[in-house]
């Protein structure tokens, strides 16, 4: 054995009776002071700000305080654990009633381990995993590391994310140091196949890459050496896009629409698209995640992989912000996705929930689409780079972020960024030609007016916008 240390990671589950905790508050010293008790733990003076409770979905930082209150308690949290995730009423609501992965990465010492004792307190019923309680001994709590046991430490993290992620447990909590990409690739693909929105967390903390710093605050006693080397080791984590995700129930609310208007297409005498694209089966039903519990043994790689779901899997939908995954980009584009990443602005945004609506249904031979209306903190955020904006000469000129959608089908072998393109032109052609034309299908629906906009689209006004409330994040 290795390394043995008392102060175990019993609070890491949120236990208030660990021993390692010291009782000033459950969330830990280092992140939230009592709101009588600020002492020397509370944020350095000039740090940086933090996204106050109660701000505006969308609106930048823009206060000087250093520190935030935690929703719905009395106690400040400090500047370097505020996310929107933590620090934001609307936030937390939203991601307690959907499927979400809280995926760590940080050095040991930089505050991770912490600030996943603050995410189990805010989020009750989270699940974790993570490597380091593998080695901690059931009967006292102590952590005894064994180099030699490593991969079967991880072996036994990712069995525990895999039997909560395909019963639909929320939140589930990834607490390793995921230093490169590939470390931490496995959990991607878990949120990806049960349809979890992914939070990839680094903590604030001043010193998370000072090495120094992390050799002296880490509870497990890692030499420098190591740590000096696992930084070396850091890699970038750039994502494949940023969007606006939908709640589960809406998701569903927009397929059973969306179906309902194919069928209402289907009925009429002349001038729908033909032929109509077909919705996923079974998607129109999806529902929220219900917390499901599993007493079945760990699985190997093999079963893991061979395994359906226990739960179906509800549709993420999502309006895309930026795209960042073409293959062969240029060198301008490569550019401009990791200006757009590095952004202070898009970072702080991540976990935030922005309020919006859909207002038309675009239906062609090949895609159909909502059209999603972007506020103005979300038009900030909205960066593309095949502008909306270009028209045939002579046509007018489109308000930004009109391309903005959510697809909900594609014919086979079309790609989704086709929806969008196709509700550009729909847009262009009602825009440039207000009444249809005399063979274009015109069409009362209980909905709104549907008008013909060429021979193969078909666009749905509707009456009343569907408001949704969806939350910024990226995916990878």
């Amino acid at each position: 054995m290795g390394n043995s240390n008392s102060a175990c990671k019993r609070c890491l589950r949120g236990e208030a009776d660990c021993p390692g905790n010291d009782g000033a508050f459950d969330f830990g010293s280092r992140l939230v002071v009592a709101v009588d008790d600020v002492s020397d733990s509370a944020a350095t003076p000039g740090s940086e700000a933090a996204p106050v409770n109660g701000s505006a979905a969308g609106e930048a930082v823009g206060s000087t305080e250093s520190e935030s209150l935690v929703p719905s308690s009395g106690a400040r949290l400090l500047a370097h654990a505020a996310f929107p995730f933590t620090a934001e009423e609307a936030s937390l609501a939203w991601l307690r009633a959907n499927r979400v992965l809280f995926l760590m990465r940080g050095l040991p010492g930089s505050g991770k381990s912490t600030l996943t004792r603050l995410l189990c307190q805010l989020y009750p019923g989270s699940t974790v995993c993570s490597a380091d309680l593998f080695f901690i001994d059931p009967a006292s709590g102590a952590f005894q590391f064994d180099a030699d046991r490593l991969k079967d430490a991880h072996e036994a993290c990712n069995n525990r994310a895999y039997e909560a992620m395909s019963c639909g447990k929320s939140p589930v909590i990834v607490d390793n140091t995921n230093v490169r990409r590939w470390e931490f690739q496995f959990y991607v693909d878990l949120a990806t196949r049960f349809g979890y929105v992914l939070l990839l967390v680094v903590p604030k903390t001043p010193w998370r890459f000072d090495a120094q710093q992390l050799a002296n605050r880490t509870l497990h006693s890692v030499p420098l050496e190591i740590i000096e080397q696992r930084l070396s080791s850091w890699e970038a984590a750039h994502p494949t896009y940023y969007a606006w995700f939908l709640q589960s129930a809406d998701a569903a609310r927009l397929f059973r629409l969306a179906r309902d208007f194919l069928d209402c297409l289907a009925s009429s005498s002349t001038g729908a698209p033909e032929p109509l694209p077909q919705l996923p089966a079974g998607v129109a039903t999806a529902e929220p995640p219900v917390p499901a519990s599993s007493g079945r043994r760990s699985k190997s790689r093999k079963q893991r992989s061979a395994s359906p779901p226990q739960s179906p899997a509800p549709p993420l939908l999502h309006a895309t912000a930026k795209f960042c995954g073409r293959r062969g980009a240029s060198q301008q584009e490569l550019v401009s996705q990791i200006d757009y990443h590095n952004r202070p602005d898009v970072q702080a945004a991540l976990g935030r929930v922005f309020h919006t609506a859909v207002s038309a249904i675009c239906v062609t031979t090949r895609t159909v689409s909502f059209k999603m209306d972007l506020s103005e903190q979300q038009l900030a955020l909205w960066d593309h780079d095949v502008s909306e904006n270009e028209a045939p000469p002579g046509s007018p000129r489109l308000p930004a972020g009109s391309r903005a959608h959510v697809t909900i089908a594609t014919a086979p072998r079309v790609p989704a960024k086709q929806a969008g393109l196709d509700l550009l032109a729909a847009l262009q052609q009602a825009s440039q030609e207000p009444e249809p034309g005399p063979d274009e299908l015109v069409l009362m629906t209980e909905w709104g007016f549907a008008r013909g906009c060429g021979p193969d689209t078909c666009l749905l006004t509707l009456d009343e916008p569907i408001a949704l409330d969806t939350i910024f994040a990226s995916a990878y």
